[in-house]
């Protein structure tokens, strides 16, 4: 094992910390990471950031490592501003950009500060994100989630949904890749989609021979192309169906034949396939009344001053951590990540 395999990972987050010298440099001067994370830059959101830099130029220094054997500096973060004044210069407009020049990180420490510095703003893309954590997985050796999010900023359950992107081949993260956010897959297809694959291959044995994973695969995107899939949420109506319906053989039989024909029939809309076997919203309506009663319950015992706290405390933190998963996966979008900002720091 090389030594930056062996590298611990709370050595790895010590180093990514930058102390530099500040400096003004020409869009020449500079070059993109290969590195970043981000890896997509839409076009709406970049150019509102340049006409506020055609206006005031470039307000906070973007931080930058001088590339060994040339005379560049490789963009730790900035790339944003940085394709701005690229774009403004070739316009005619040169502005000098604000540098802060630190010490050339490795590639993991790289990755490890993009990830530190973009978790408190604008989020990326998750498969770009996922894509950058696979190789701080894989040069770190590391995969328990609670350390993966400690190391990046993302939490459990991002990380989660990051793994789940990773276990699709490259042919499918690279539709979520696509420069065009017309043409984009959206992340949250995979995660969506993923628990309905895995329901197909296991009640419909025939039509995994038949078509494979990939083959269902093929067939879910189509659909989605076709608007077939009106929103990636609509996928848990399936799951939906199948839950409600999984005690009682002889109702979960028609579910399964309507999966199947699903999946081969492009032209099937999701909800139309399966709000007919979703009755009723009792499901949802009791964990109301249980977390109403749960909280209740907790207000009435004034727990605020207890003195043998420990065992309250580990079993509120395992609330806790299952509240902000289910959260985490209720909130699910065709669009994953917070909406762009507009402000010059990214």
């Amino acid at each position: 094992m090389s030594p930056r395999m062996q590298k611990k990972p709370e050595e790895a987050v010590a180093s990514v910390v930058p102390q530099g010298l500040l400096r003004k440099l020409n869009v020449s001067d500079i070059k993109p990471s290969v590195t970043n994370p981000r890896q997509l830059f839409d076009k709406a959101p970049l150019d509102a950031l340049k006409e506020n830099i055609r206006q005031h130029g470039v307000l906070v220094p973007i931080t930058v490592y001088e590339v060994k054997g040339q005379n560049k500096y490789a963009i730790l973060d900035g790339e944003r501003r940085y394709r701005c004044c690229q774009e403004l210069q070739e316009e005619g407009v040169t502005i000098t950009i604000p540098a802060n020049i630190v010490a050339p990180p490795d590639k993991i420490a790289s990755i490890l500060y993009m990830f530190s510095i973009h978790n408190f703003r604008e989020s990326w893309e998750l498969m770009p994100t996922a894509l950058s954590l696979k190789v701080v997985m894989e040069a770190l050796g590391e995969t328990d989630n609670s350390r993966l999010s400690k190391l990046t900023g993302l939490s459990e359950p991002q990380v989660e949904r990051c793994k789940v992107l990773l276990s699709f081949s490259d042919k499918y993260q690279n539709l979520s890749l696509n420069p065009d956010p017309k043409e984009r897959i959206p992340s949250n297809f995979w995660i969506e989609a993923y628990p309905v694959l895995n329901l197909a291959e296991e009640v419909l044995p025939g039509l995994r021979k038949r078509l494979g994973r990939d083959g269902m695969t093929d067939n879910l995107v189509e659909k989605y192309r076709a608007k077939r899939i009106k929103s990636v949420i609509h996928f848990r109506r399936i799951l939906e169906a199948f839950e409600i319906n999984s005690e009682d053989k002889s109702k979960q039989k028609p579910v399964v034949e309507r999966l199947e024909n699903y999946i081969t029939d492009i032209q099937l809309e999701t909800r139309k396939a399966f709000d007919d076997f979703v009755v009723d919203n009792r499901r949802v309506q009791n964990a109301i009344k249980a977390c109403d009663d749960f909280v209740s319950q907790l207000e009435r015992g004034k727990l605020e001053h207890v003195i043998d706290k420990d065992e309250l405390t580990s079993a509120l933190k395992r609330v806790n951590s299952y509240v902000e998963a289910l959260l985490s996966r209720l909130e699910g979008a065709d669009q994953p990540g917070a909406v762009a900002s507009q402000d010059e720091h990214e």
